[in-house]
């Protein structure tokens, strides 16, 4: 068992768990260290914080999952224990949630003009999910399991990746602003599930990449191996989590798979003490 899980969704972005249910089924795990990292949004860690301070016994640290751009590829970038009140990554998350809220909210009037949603709009989007949440595809489902209504069979296809979907996404910033972002506020930033991305990491660790996910489900094949060898040879900090698998994703099917990955107790506190510089 690992001692901190640093890969974590909620309902502030794209799960269904929320912050005090993650706290709660981690620590009956076993987990003693806790990052929620919901996609560009950390809302849900400041409630998680305040559940740990009350019931304790779990190290909290801030966290988030951003995407950069990189040669062509999106990759994920994990931000850990950085700065929540630096005003430039409070600037840019808000600017982010803000994008994919107003995204979102086209693809549902969208969905209704087409016939594929019925039953609510957008009002009911942003009643039956918290306050500040980064509102997607999950959100929309949420809301179809609160007013008990089937969910369309065609609603991603038709709906969220449409053409009308394709021609409405905003850009993702570059894998080095995010980078420089969140070393910029004091955290650690990691290459996440870094399957078949490990080649990019010396680039990426000359704009200030410091970390990289060892221990993660998506680690297919060697990757836990080739992202360890990076480690050691970049000095990178060893991050990890169970992300959408496993009993603290509350996904079903090829998700719900047991997953118990993350970090070890001295993995978890190099990287609060910064022992790698």
């Amino acid at each position: 068992m690992k001692y901190g899980n640093l890969h974590l969704h909620s309902q502030y972005s794209d799960c269904n768990f929320t912050p005090e249910q993650l706290f709660l089924i981690g620590k009956s795990l076993g987990y003693r260290a806790m990052a929620l990292t919901d996609h560009e949004n950390d809302k849900g860690v400041r409630v998680l914080m305040d559940v740990a301070k009350k019931e304790g016994g779990m190290d909290v640290i801030s966290g988030n999952e951003f995407y950069g751009m990189h040669e062509g590829v999106s990759l994920h970038l994990t931000a850990l224990d950085y700065d929540m009140d630096n005003p430039a990554i409070r600037a840019f998350i808000d600017e982010r949630v803000e994008l994919e809220c107003e995204e979102t909210r086209k693809l549902v009037e969208y969905g209704k003009k087409i016939g594929v949603i019925e039953g609510f709009g957008w009002d009911e989007v942003v009643k039956y999910n918290p306050d500040g949440a980064w509102l997607c595809i999950d959100s929309v489902y949420k809301v179809y399991r609160t007013l008990k209504i089937d969910i369309p069979a065609n609603l991603r296809v038709d709906v969220f990746r449409s053409d009308y979907a394709k021609s409405i996404k905003h850009a993702a910033p570059t894998a080095e602003q995010v980078i420089k972002l969140v070393r910029g506020a004091g955290g650690v930033i990691a290459l996440a599930h870094p399957y078949k991305q490990t080649h990019f990491i010396p680039k990426l660790v000359e704009y200030g990449l410091n970390g990289v996910e060892v221990s993660h489900p998506g680690n297919l094949e060697n990757t836990s191996y080739l992202a360890e060898e990076m480690a050691k040879e970049y000095n990178l900090y060893r991050c990890g989590g169970t992300d959408h698998t496993g009993p603290m994703s509350c996904c079903g099917g090829k998700h719900a798979k047991p997953a118990f990955h993350g970090v070890t107790e001295e993995e978890y506190y190099v990287l609060k003490e910064r022992k790698l510089g």
